[in-house]
Parts: structure tokens; sequence; C-alpha cells
């Protein structure tokens, strides 16, 4: 019998090639320490299963059940499992490689140092599962359900997220790097500590989101909504704000250095000690803003409005202000320090002290 031959391979740690075990029931068997090739496992079940140590090679497990299945320290590559059933199942340091996982069913599952790389997980449904020091790497995420999902120190990268299913998609210490979420609702998710270095985020509502301590280095937010955002601490460094609307967002301490935030709105903005070194803030406006200890050093705020906003110790340092307007601001601001600007602008290479 097929199965029978399965288990005493196991056994001998034979590697198993070429098995036809479609439709098998293996429920709550233990597979330990082997390596399966070219196997087919169609309609198969592995309900309550322990899997262990084990690497499956370019197997077939279509439409297979792994409802409740443990699996540790397995590796899939190169596997065709389309609409598996792993719901309340769970991976610990797992690895999906190369596999066609579409339309399958986590509902519930947890994953522990476990990941996905390449794979296919168009149409799959992760609600409610719960990842923790995992990853999903460089996967094709086509309409993939992360209802109330958990990412907790774990990554989604170089993803299309523009038709997931992210109501209520929970984030702590999360990477979305590289991720397009282009028009996308985000209110409904944590972002908090969110890793979304170059992100795409083009027109996204974030309005009333946490993200504090947020990383969004390099992110592209033209025409963004993060009005009333709590964003303290975060990041914006060489992000594309264009556009975009912060107006009331808490941003103490926020990074906006070289970031990019011609024609933005950030009227009524909390906006004490945030850094704004270098960055091109044409024509945007800063109406009402609290910006007690900002840095304004080296910045183009040329055309912008500071109509009504609340300066103490602002550092307009070498920042360039042709008809910015400061009409009603009130407290102090810091010009130029020549003396400074020299020893920032001087280059020996280019100043010659004496002809020779």
């Amino acid at each position: 019998m097929p199965v029978e031959t399965l288990f005493e391979h196991l056994r001998h740690n034979w590697p198993y090639r070429d098995g036809v075990l479609d439709g098998q029931d293996l429920s709550g068997t233990s597979l330990v320490d082997g390596t399966l090739m070219k196997c087919s496992f169609r309609n198969a079940s592995f309900a309550g299963a322990v899997l262990r140590d084990m690497t499956f090679l370019e197997c077939d497990f279509s439409d297979a059940s792994f409802a409740g299945a443990r699996i540790e320290r397995c590796t899939f590559a190169t596997c065709i499992m389309p609409q598996t059933d792993w719901r309340e199942a769970a991976f610990d340091q797992t690895t999906v490689m190369a596999g066609d996982v579409a339309r399958g069913t986590f509902v519930g599952m947890t994953f522990t140092r476990s990941f996905f790389m390449k794979a296919d997980l168009s149409q799959a449904v992760f609600a409610e599962a719960q990842f923790t020091k995992s990853c999903i790497m460089h996967c094709r995420l086509d309409a993939v359900d992360l209802t109330r999902a958990s990412l907790n120190n774990t990554g989604i990268i170089q993803a299309d997220l523009r038709q997931a299913v992210i109501d209520g998609l929970r984030c702590d210490i999360a990477l979305l790097t590289e991720c397009d979420l282009t028009e996308r609702d985000l209110r409904s998710m944590t972002l908090a500590r969110a890793n979304l270095t170059d992100a795409r985020l083009d027109r996204v509502i974030l309005s009333g989101v946490d993200l504090s301590g947020a990383m969004l280095s390099g992110a592209s937010l033209t025409g963004a909504d993060l009005s009333g955002a709590t964003a303290p601490g975060a990041m914006f460094l060489k992000a594309d704000l264009r556009g975009a609307t912060l107006a009331g967002a808490r941003l103490s301490n926020a990074v906006f250095q070289e970031a990019n935030l011609g024609g933005a709105n950030l009227d009524g903005a909390q906006l004490d000690m945030a850094i704004f070194t270098g960055a091109d803030a044409r024509a945007t406006s800063f109406r009402r803003a609290r910006l007690d200890y900002a840095l304004f050093d080296h910045a183009a705020v040329d055309s912008s409005d500071f109509s009504g906003a609340r300066f103490l110790r602002t550092d307009f340092h070498c920042a360039s202000t042709e008809g910015a307007i400061f009409m009603g601001q009130t407290g102090s601001a810091l010009e130029t320090n020549m003396a400074r600007a020299v020893g920032e602008l001087y280059d020996p290479r280019k100043v010659r002290p004496w002809l020779t």
C-alpha cells in the first residue's frame, strides 16, 4: 500500500519519490525527518497531523486538508498547493518557496519564524491569522484576505496590496516595505511602529490613524490624507508628500529631512521639534501650526504660509524664504548664523587662499 511504503521510507530515512497518495487519510499521523519528491497528495487529509523536519519537493497537495495540523521546521519547495485548507494549523520555522498556494484557506493559523518566498498567494485567506517573526517576501498577493490578521515583528516585502482585504489588520513593529497600497483607505489598520520604507501610498487615507514611531522614509505619499493623524517621532526622511494633507496632525519630533512637501497642508499641525532640514516645502501651508524648536535649516520654504503659526526658537538657518508669509505669527525665530554657514559651506577644493 502507498501509505505503508511512505512510512517505511520515513522509518529508514530514505527519500520517497513519485508516490501517489491522492485522497489518502493521514489525519492525526506523524511525518518526521523525511524527504518527499514529486509525490501526489491531491485531496488527501493531514488534519491534526504533525509534520516535523520534513522536506517536500515538487509535490502536489491540490485541495488537501491540513486543518489543525502542526508543521514544524518543514520546507515546501516548488509545491502545487491550490485551495488547500490550513484552518487553525500552526507553522513553526517552516518555509514555502516558489509554490502555488492560490486560494488557500489559512483562517486562524499561527505563523512563527516562518517564511513565504516567491509563492503565489492570490486570493488566499489569512483572516485572523497571527504572524510572529515571519516574512512574506516577493509573493503574489492579488486579492489576499488579511482581515483582522496580526503582524508582530513580521514583514510583507515588495507586494501589491491594492486589492487586498486589510480591514482590521494589526501591525506591531511590522515591515510593509516597498508595498503598493495606492489609493487605499487604511483607517481600520493599526500602524504604530510600522516600517513603510519606500512604500507606495499615493492618495491613501490615513486620517486619524496612529502612526507613532512609524518609518516612512522614501515613501511616496502624494495627495495622501493624514489629517488628524497621530505620528510623533515618525520618519518621513526623503518622502514625497507633495499635495498631502497633514492638517491637525500630531507630529512632534517627526523627521521630514530632505522630504518633498511642495503644496502640502500642515495647517494647525503640532510640529514642535520637527526636523525639516534640507526639505523642499515650497508653497506649503503651515498656518496656525505649532513650530516650537522646529528645524528648517537649509530648507526651501519659498511662498509658504506661516500665518498665525507659533514659533519658539524655530530655526531658519540658511533657509530660502522668498515670498513666504509670516503674518500674525508669534514667538521667536532664529535667522542664519553666518559663522555656522561659512563652516558648513566651506569647500577647500573650491577656495584657494593664495595663488602659487
